[in-house]
């Protein structure tokens, strides 16, 4: 079996999906130095929509580090989770609980960057961002109260807003778990899916990212005189670029210095991506998901 077999092997196991299809050879942990790198991110909304975004930083750091960058494709946050613990992926975007996941699996593993976003209807200018429970005005709901025993959706079990927060800071906020204060709860797989969900009104409300509304406003898929806000999590750290632990660090500084500098083919990205820049982030950064994570885990 060629190398890269292997590497295909464990990343398939984890996503049910085949790899993109310019995937090429390259060993099952990556050996420095290489010509390629692997890149990924967690489906927080439409995989190939996600890339596009990212194309001109991804491109750039193509031609400046003289190396290939293979996107793989994830089905799942848990599939992103295990590709850096394996190191079959080498950088990736995760959400923060993704990332208090695995580096509590893997200490090497290094958060090292952030988008910084410009404000949005909902959500502030900066590095932060809120899980929100939000319907639609035309419902009627007011409060928390007037969805008890409503169906609800979330996004995924490793989604930071559309899932743990809510499950643990709304639940305490509340009283009550989720299952014991809502009627039924589905889980879309992604915040876009979540807020379509409740414009289709196939559920009462749903717990999604503020940032995720934002960007739906920005595109007229929802009004913001559409929507009802009935519940919001103290802030959030925004999502970080993290390295697998299998990353060299002659790579990952120049992958930061790559990011961190002036660019024009960023700055148009960002402006496409209503971004107001890109900002380091460390691991302290993310102490209060590390506790929230350290908590589930005992719970379990």
């Amino acid at each position: 079996m060629k190398t890269y077999g292997i590497r295909y092997l464990i990343v398939l196991i984890y996503t049910f999906l085949p790899l993109s299809s310019f995937a090429s050879e390259h060993p099952a942990a990556t050996a420095y130095p290489s010509k390629v790198l692997y890149f990924s991110v967690v489906p927080k909304k439409n995989f190939d929509q996600q890339i596009r975004e990212l194309r001109p930083l991804i491109d750039l750091l193509e031609k400046d580090l003289q190396k290939s960058i293979k996107i793989i494709r994830s089905q799942s946050y848990t599939a992103v989770i295990e590709g850096i613990l394996s190191k079959t992926i080498d950088f990736a975007i995760l959400g923060p609980a993704s990332y208090a996941k695995a580096k509590a699996r893997d200490n090497g593993i290094e958060a090292f960057a952030s988008f910084a976003r410009k404000k949005g209807a909902i959500t502030p200018k900066g590095s932060y961002y809120y899980s929100v429970l939000f319907s639609l005005k035309k419902n009627g709901f007011e409060s928390v109260k007037d969805v008890r025993r409503k169906k609800i959706a979330l996004t995924d079990p490793a989604s930071t807003s559309g899932s743990v927060i809510p499950n643990m800071a709304f639940s305490k906020h509340i009283g009550k778990s989720l299952k014991d204060y809502f009627g039924t709860i589905i889980y879309t797989g992604s915040h876009d899916r979540s807020i379509r969900s409740v414009l289709r009104e196939q559920v009462h409300a749903a717990f999604v990212s503020s940032a995720r509304i934002d960007e739906a406003i920005n595109k007229q898929i929802l009004y913001s005189n559409q929507v009802k806000i009935l519940w919001q999590s103290d802030p959030i750290h925004r999502d970080p670029f993290v390295f697998s632990s299998g990353v060299d660090n002659s790579v990952k500084n120049q992958i930061k210095r790559i990011m961190f500098s002036p660019s024009s083919s960023l700055e148009s990205m960002l402006q496409n991506m209503n971004m107001a820049g890109i900002v380091a982030v460390s691991d302290e950064d993310y102490n209060a998901i590390h506790e929230i994570i350290s908590i589930q885990s005992r719970k379990k």
